[in-house]
Parts: C-alpha cells; structure tokens; sequence
C-alpha cells in the first residue's frame, strides 16, 4: 500500500532530479575530435545538427547538411585509415570555438595538413563550421 504523502514527494523529487547536461561549446568540440580519431562515423555525427552548414573561407561553399557529411567522412575514413586530428590551440567566445587543427595520416600525403575551423554550437550540436587552410 502506498502512502499518500509518498505519492506527493516522487513527482516532487522526479522534478528536481539533474537532468543530463549538454556538453560545453569547447567540449563539444572536443569530442568530436575524439570521435573523429576513433573513426566512429555515428559518434562523430551525432555531435552535428541535422542542418549543419560547412563552408570554406574566404567564401567557398562546402558540404551542407548531416547526409552529406555522413557520406563525406565516411569515405574519408575508409580511404584513410591512419587519419587523426588534433587541436594545437583554441580560443572560445560564447557559442564559438575557434580551433588550430593539424591532421596527419591522410593517404598518399606527406606531412600533416595545418586548418583554423570556426565552429558553432548550439545545445550541445554544431551547428556551423568554416574551414580556412592553405
């Protein structure tokens, strides 16, 4: 039998229990780096808004939308089974991340690829990201 004063205090409780925090912009960020190394495509993209936006600067036009990033790094990851990033400095302003990243093991390249990426994210996703390499 159940006491009414128990049936008052479990919504109560159930109210004010944490709920699951989303990851910080920088932290974000920083996980996909991780699942990006790991090579976990589904990892990698559930850290992307369906909707992402992906451009190169100055002004290029990239890959747009989680589809065509799936299909993108996918390929990416299977061409180039040595790929890893890393984050060699990083600036956070509010809901951006700016990143230097260095990229190594991509096939038939020699040396690492050196990129600035702009990052936002929003609740927890990213949202936009520009590019701007050599």
């Amino acid at each position: 039998m159940m006491r009414p004063l128990s049936l008052l205090l479990v919504p109560a409780l159930l109210a004010t229990a944490p709920s699951p925090k989303r990851l910080s912009p920088a932290a974000t960020v920083q996980k996909q780096i991780e699942m990006f190394n790991a090579h976990d495509l589904e990892g990698f993209l559930a850290l992307f808004a369906e909707d992402i936006e992906v451009s190169e600067l100055p002004g290029t036009s990239a890959p747009t939308g989680k589809a065509r990033l799936r299909d993108l790094y996918a390929e990416r990851f299977k061409a180039n089974p040595d790929l890893h990033a890393s984050a060699e400095a990083q600036m956070v302003s509010g809901t951006f991340v700016i990143q230097k990243e260095k990229i190594k093991g991509r096939a038939g390249k020699k040396g690492a690829l050196e990129a600035v990426v702009i990052y936002q994210v929003k609740e927890g996703k990213i949202v936009k990201m520009w590019g701007l390499r050599e």
